[in-house]
Parts: C-alpha cells; structure tokens; sequence
C-alpha cells in the first residue's frame, strides 16, 4: 500500500489540476483546449465583478489569454459542448457519450413538481421544438411573453415567459443543444445540427460504461481522490452524476484497470486511489496563483478542509455588514498551499483593479516571506493585464501590514 503525506498528496492533486509550475510563456488555444480535456469539466458562472470564473480558471492554468478562444472552442470548434458537469460548465466533447447518456436519462431524476411543470406545459414545450426545428438557433429573447402574463416575480428566475424553462428543460434532457453563447447569452438549436456526428444508435454508451468513463476522469483530473470525494467531480447541482452506490465499485474497477493505485493518507481516514501515472512525475508546485470559488480544486468544499487545512469564504450571499472577507473571494495558492484569500474588483471605466480586502490564513501570518509577496505582486499584475485595468489598488488586509508589504512590492 503506497503510503503518503498530506504535502505529497497536495501536490499530486495541485499537478493533477495542472498547476504545478509556471503557465506557458505563449499560451495557445490548443494549449487550452487541452487544459480543458485534462480538467474533464470547467464550471460557468455568471458573477462579473472581475472576469468570470470560467475564464479565471482557465487564466489561472495558461496566464494571460484571449477569453474569446473559450468561446470559439465552443461555438465554431465544437471542441466543447456545455451541460451540467459540474454545475453548468464546459465539457470536452470527448466526454459527450457518457453525458448523453445522463441527459436521456436524466427526466427519471426531476424533481414531481417539475415532471408536473412538463405534462402541465407539453404545448409550450412542443411550440418551443417547432420554434427551433423551422427557425434554426434560439435564444430566450425569441419568445415573447403569454397574453396577461403581467411582471414577473423577482425570485422567478424564468421571468414571466414559460418558455425560458421550456428552453433549459429541453436542453437538460438532451432535446436541444446550447449552440453558443453572445454576451453571455444562450443560443439552443436542435442536437443534429450542433453535433450532426453523433447517433444515439451507434455511440450511446451503457449506463455502466458511462459511469466507469466519467469516474476515470473524474479520477485522473484530480490525481487523488477517495469514496467520499469521487461524486462531487461530475454533478448537476445537489445531485452527483455517479450514485454513491456505484462508488466503491467504481474504484476497484479503476485498481483492476491499472489506471489507480491504492494509497493512504498519513491523518486522513479512508483508502485513497492515486493515478498511476502521476506516481513518476516530477511534481514540485511553484506557482503563485489565484482561484475562483468555482475552480475545481477547491469546488469540493470538504475535500480543499480535508487535504489542504482550508475553508472555503463565499459570501457573496451574505449580506454586505455581514461579510468578513468579502463579495468574490479568489483563493491564494503559494506552491502546495492555500494560504489566503483576496476580494478582488474591476472598474471597467475607469480602467482599475481594486483588491477590496486580503486575508492570510493563521499559519501563514508572520511568515518573514518577501518572496511571497514578490510572486503575489507579479500574479496581480498579470491578473490586471488580463482583466484590462491598468492600476491595482489595495484597500484594507488582515494582518494589516499585509497590505503594506503588497503595495511595496507592487512599486519595486
């Protein structure tokens, strides 16, 4: 049994998640393409107070970027198709097969009162697929609202108009595709005609192949992993793509493919699977980068507690008196360590990077580490060119010389 510590397994997941060493010097397209087969899945959301974090994950992997190169991988490569693999997100089109699968099956998993929306609602559904099917691709601005339907609710996120959550519907089970996205909009257009390469007949996998693919990737995107962390990789909000039932086989599965390794954890409970290939890399994390909330390595609230000591500040529901760190906190990876949290804002306009706070974790505060905040103050810098601003201001820290050590080393 492969015996490791807490240090060595942080750095075969930090590896895994292909932020070991520096970013390319020329990142390339192909290069994230590639980031993005490795990840298995890259997580959207809509938060914009700096770029969004699909972008940040993907910066924080290949440096500064053109963020358009997303979007073409997307929408003119179809390289990418996008659907609930961790959450809403990217996934690589090598992963269709299994998710397909999920997406055919997925009208099994709907909550009663949805499966009450779809047989109380099947005109508007109908409607919404001849809609598609005569005009080409869709977006939610196509329709217009019922005759009355009147303002819509503030905590109605489909507005006054049924067809919104006919559209998200129709895509979540398979009917339609998500074609592309303009200023972050959604178009959808029928399956055949965003991948008119694939035959449900011919390329469906069984739902046991698709398991065992998707626990694969799953496995070798994060380099280490165990029963309890496994199911949170690939999951659709509360619900996890691989039942918990299936884990455990799933993993022997993977030890009997020679594809993981068992392992443990010196002070973690539980067997823990290590991917085999990583045994022979050589990895020693030296990057200094920032993570968005929603970045794969830290996404799994209990697996960034449990292997790197750190708790994961999302306040951006908690009212503004009550936050301690702030709106969108990005985590501080140093090397193999979190170490802290900054809160990070851009005025477009006026062209300026805010850092509205930064916070150092307990064993990190004190630490006489001018290094440190020489490679923070170089990451920001990166970090503002990508976010086209031209000046960084440092608000408040905590410790408070924190921010005065960055401020110096952001002048030198």
């Amino acid at each position: 049994m492969l015996e490791l510590t807490p240090r060595q397994a942080r750095r075969i997941m930090i590896g895994a998640q292909l932020l070991s060493g520096p970013p390319p010097k020329r990142p390339t397209k192909r290069k994230m393409r590639e980031v993005i087969r490795r990840l298995g899945v890259v997580q959207i959301d809509s938060i914009s107070v700096v770029e969004r974090s699909h972008h940040l994950v993907l910066w924080s992997r290949l440096g500064n970027h053109p963020a358009e190169w997303l979007y073409e991988l997307h929408g003119q490569d179809r390289a990418l198709f996008e659907y609930w693999g961790h959450a809403c997100a990217y996934v690589p089109i090598e992963l269709f097969g299994p998710f397909r699968r999920q997406m055919l099956d997925y009208p099994e998993r709907f909550h009663p009162d949805t499966r009450k929306w779809i047989e109380e609602n099947r005109e508007v559904l109908d409607h919404v697929m001849a809609f598609v099917h005569a005009n080409g691709a869709v977006n939610a601005r196509s329709f217009d609202p019922p005759t009355g339907a009147g303002k819509a609710a503030p905590w109605a996120w489909y507005g006054n108009k049924p067809t919104n959550l006919a559209l998200d519907l129709l895509w979540t089970m398979g009917h339609l595709m998500i074609d592309r996205r303009e200023g972050f909009q959604r178009f959808y257009d029928l399956p055949e005609r965003v991948h008119p390469c694939w035959d449900d007949e011919l390329h469906l996998p069984s739902e046991d192949e698709a398991h065992e693919t998707l626990a694969a990737n799953a496995a070798r995107a994060m380099g280490i992993t165990c029963a309890r962390w496994l199911p949170d990789y690939y999951r659709s909000g509360s619900r996890a793509a691989l039942p918990r039932e299936t884990i455990e086989p799933l993993l022997r599965r993977l030890v009997e493919r020679d594809l993981v390794v068992p392992a443990r954890v010196r002070g973690l409970e539980g067997d823990f699977f290590v991917w085999k290939e990583l045994l022979e890399a050589k990895l020693r994390p030296s990057r200094t980068t920032l993570l968005s909330p929603f970045d794969s390595l830290i996404w799994d609230r209990r697996r960034a507690r449990e292997l790197f000591g750190y708790e994961v500040k999302f306040e951006v529901y908690v009212p503004r008196a009550k936050r301690r760190y702030g709106y969108y906190n990005l985590a501080i990876l140093h090397r193999d360590q979190l170490v802290g949290q900054l809160d990070p804002k851009v005025d477009r306009k006026a062209r300026v990077l805010t850092i509205n706070s930064l916070h150092l974790e307990p064993p990190f505060v004190g630490r006489d580490d001018e290094r440190f905040y020489a490679e923070l103050a170089a990451t920001l810098q990166d970090f503002r060119d990508f976010n086209k601003a031209d000046e960084i201001v440092i608000e408040r820290s905590d410790p408070p010389e924190a921010a005065d050590r960055l401020r110096a080393a952001l002048e030198s």
